[in-house]
């Protein structure tokens, strides 16, 4: 009894031994890390530039530059056209380069059955080389005028960014969604040039054409542009920044799942998708509409690319049907007032019957809203928006993942038909073509996108893929100021500016990064050894008399 007694009176001492450790160590005061830095050393000027201009090319990089800000650094906007971007980004300051947007002059001939591929880039290069010198200017002086320390610049058709940076010694930091043109490998291209997103299931022959032959086709097709630009450069003594533009590093607005992935060296980040904190609400009469119906379709092209006028009417063939089968119960389509315009008077129905255009253009259908401006994202958050019909640009690819909507793409051009093989190899879309554009076709995929219960499943998959990645904007900003930190005019001079995040390959040269040379010589130590029993045998063989006097003398 004693000897129990003792063990329950050592067990309650531990009890209380640990009760107290416990409760001394929940009531010390610990100190929290510090994971900030000191800013006041750091430059504090910076400059995003973009020739093309709108929303969608300058957005994205304002939602990181609106961090920067809050950081405390200036930031001056100087684009194309203008961009009104004041009351989403207090504290800006922009600066138009005091060309037209091109949006509104350079585009305006995309108005076809067609897509935009790399045969229609000279609509957008020889503006912009046209232009060159006048941006280059306008981009050299801002900085000196703004102190700028350092460069954003939106790397389509934007050479006058990069080399304007270049030429003051400034770092320059590349914007782009397009991550094979900042950082190419072999066993991906993409359908602006001629070739599927990825190759690894493709035939020989197929990886032969776009490994040898269709760059030769984009080559003859943008090669004048290029040595157009090149003696304008000349003509300024500017140096050329090279095929791949030159950068301390680049930032696009991607990420896996959503891109074929791939290996990227530090100075290459996928930062994407960059989405703003906030967003504007839909307005009263929108919401009305929406509330009211329990299936809406959300159909919006972007403002860069027009399809023609008897795609046009296929589409909105397709909306009506669409509702007459119940796929939908509502349509919500945002059109300005010059597309509008863009469609046949009549719509001849499957079963027989004429639907007159402008009475649904202009909202006399009980179920289609026509409006000049819709806030997409959210439209797209709502609970009643189902399905989705978009051209595939990389923004709206990025709200409709984040939000689980199913997506129709109907690419028109650039980055857009990539970004459709991307989505329907993820999963989560089904995809048209300008060429042969069906109203059944369009009624049977709309059915499945709403109907598969695989696609269901893969959307809640990138949804929250998506989710997650929406918070790389941050480490975006994170590296800038890092650049920030790390740069100046005798550091950005020497050859080990930021060595620490650029590959070795970069400075060794495609031979020595590859080894080829190590490869080469051992090839020829191998030969050489061959040549050498081959000769021998071929030797003997051709003088077997030689090989009877040594047996004899044997």
């Amino acid at each position: 009894m004693i000897k129990r007694n003792s063990i329950l009176l050592l067990i309650l001492l531990l009890n209380l031994v640990f009760y107290v450790n416990v409760n001394t160590a929940t009531t010390q005061n610990y100190i929290l890390r510090k994971d900030d830095f000191d800013r006041s050393g750091i430059p504090k000027n910076i400059l995003v530039g973009s020739y093309i201009g709108g929303r969608s090319h300058v957005k994205p990089i304002l939602d990181v530059v609106a961090i920067l800000i809050e950081r405390g650094y200036n930031v001056t906007l100087l684009t194309a056209g203008r961009y009104e971007p004041s009351s989403e980004y207090p504290g800006l300051n922009q600066i138009t380069l005091g060309l037209s947007e091109v949006n509104g002059n350079n585009m305006k001939n995309f108005k076809n059955n067609v897509e935009f591929d790399y045969k229609g880039l000279p609509q957008i290069l020889e503006p912009s080389t046209n232009d060159y010198k006048k941006t280059y200017e306008k981009y050299k002086k801002t900085a000196k005028e703004y102190n700028i320390d350092l460069f954003i610049c939106d790397v389509l058709a934007n050479e006058a960014c990069i080399d304007a940076a270049n030429n003051l010694k400034k770092p320059v930091v590349g914007w782009t969604s397009f991550l094979q043109f900042m950082d190419p490998v072999p066993y991906k291209d993409d359908p602006v040039y001629g070739c599927n997103t990825s190759l690894e299931n493709e035939s020989f022959f197929e990886r032969f054409r776009c490994a040898l032959i269709q760059p030769l086709q984009v080559a003859s097709k943008l090669g004048p542009f290029a040595h157009q630009l090149n003696d304008i450069r000349k003509q300024m003594n500017i140096e050329p920044s090279g095929k791949i533009p030159k950068v301390s590093l680049s930032l696009v607005d991607t990420f896996f799942g959503f891109e074929l992935p791939q290996p990227l060296a530090p100075n290459v980040q996928e930062v994407g998708p960059v989405l703003p904190e906030e967003y504007p609400p839909i307005t009263p009469e929108l919401s009305n509409f929406i509330n009211a119906h329990e299936r809406v379709l959300y159909i919006a092209f972007g403002t860069r690319f027009f399809t023609c006028t008897e795609n046009n009417n296929k589409i909105l063939q397709s909306l009506v049907e669409a509702i007459n089968k119940k796929i939908v119960d509502g349509v919500v389509w945002p059109l300005g007032q010059t597309s509008r315009d863009n469609f046949y008077p009549t719509l001849n129905l499957t079963d027989g019957t004429q639907v007159q255009t402008l009475s649904i253009l202009n909202n006399k259908h009980p179920h289609i809203h026509i409006t000049n401006f819709a806030p997409q994202f959210a439209v797209l958050n709502h609970t009643n928006t189902k399905l989705f019909f978009s051209h595939g640009g990389a923004g709206s690819a990025h709200e409709s993942l984040y939000t689980g909507t199913p997506m129709l793409v109907l690419p028109l051009g650039g980055d857009q038909m990539g970004n459709a093989q991307k989505l329907k190899t993820a999963g989560v879309a089904l995809t048209l073509s300008v060429y042969n554009l069906n109203v059944n076709d369009i009624l049977n995929k709309m059915s499945k996108l709403l109907e598969d219960e695989k696609i269901k499943k893969n959307l809640k998959r990138m949804e929250v893929l998506t989710k997650i990645n929406s918070k790389r904007k941050y480490r975006a900003a994170d590296l800038i100021e890092y650049i920030l930190h790390s740069s100046g005019l005798e550091e950005y001079i020497n050859d080990d500016y930021l060595k620490e995040w650029a590959p070795a390959a970069s400075r060794m040269g495609f031979i020595k990064a590859n080894n080829l040379d190590v490869y080469g010589a051992l090839l020829g130590i191998v030969l050489t050894l061959i040549g050498g029993i081959v000769f021998k045998l071929f030797k003997s063989i051709s003088n077997p008399s030689s090989i009877r006097i040594k047996s004899k003398k044997a």
